[in-house]
């Protein structure tokens, strides 16, 4: 049984007993048109609400999904379209286990949130003395998060893998081994992002000194 309301304002609607479509060959009423086209319209609408929450999701981790690109090797700035660093304090730090090393040797370099909430979801790690890249990282057999990167030698650099907001990290613990010829001061840099829009550069280590 259909109902369709009249077009005089005021007017009762009319009910009356329709075969199905199935069995009938007379057209559509106006009735029947009208309500397939609010149909189709609501069906539209939830599609499209659909999609625009899925290009939500993917811009959201497009901007920690494959690690820091190799254009970002030297200044340690994302690519991020506009976005531009944050310039408070940053909420994370850097910390080796010796303040001195013999060269050739090798420390523990931690990355670490101050806070729980400050978790680590895209980060790009370098040792330098002065502006040179020096020393290779070694990653943890079980480190699903990180990546070596080579920005002039494989294992120069450590960025993130493509992962889910699961993964984020508050602390990262990475191996660092001095070159066996190198007598200077380094610091370990780093630039760690919150999310595509949320990141800070220039986060440093208090320097290492490293003796031949």
């Amino acid at each position: 049984m259909t109902a369709c309301p009249s077009k005089a304002l005021g007017a009762k609607a009319i009910y009356s007993f329709k075969l199905p479509r199935s069995l009938r060959s007379d057209p559509l009423t106006h009735c029947e048109t009208c309500a397939a086209v609010r149909f189709e319209l609501k069906v539209s609408k939830m599609f499209f609400s659909f999609f625009v929450t899925i290009l939500a999701v993917v811009a959201y981790t497009e901007g920690f999904s494959h690690g820091a690109p190799e254009s970002a090797c030297r200044d340690l700035m994302p690519r991020h379209q506009d976005h531009k660093p944050q310039t408070s304090p940053p909420p994370y730090a850097i910390t080796t286990s010796v303040r001195e090393l013999k060269a050739g040797d090798s420390m523990r370099v931690t990355v670490e949130g101050k806070t729980p909430a400050n978790l680590i979801r895209g980060i790009m790690l370098q040792a330098r003395a002065g502006d040179d890249i020096v020393g290779l990282f070694k990653l943890d057999p079980n480190d699903s998060f990180s990546q070596l990167m080579n920005c002039g030698v494989l294992g120069d650099t450590i960025t993130h893998k493509k992962h889910d907001n699961s993964q984020d990290k508050q602390t990262l613990t990475y191996t660092w081994t001095a070159p066996a010829n190198l007598n200077d001061k380094i610091v370990v840099g780093a630039t760690i992002a919150l999310n595509k829009s949320t990141f800070w550069v220039d986060v440093k280590s208090a320097p290492v000194k490293i003796m031949p």
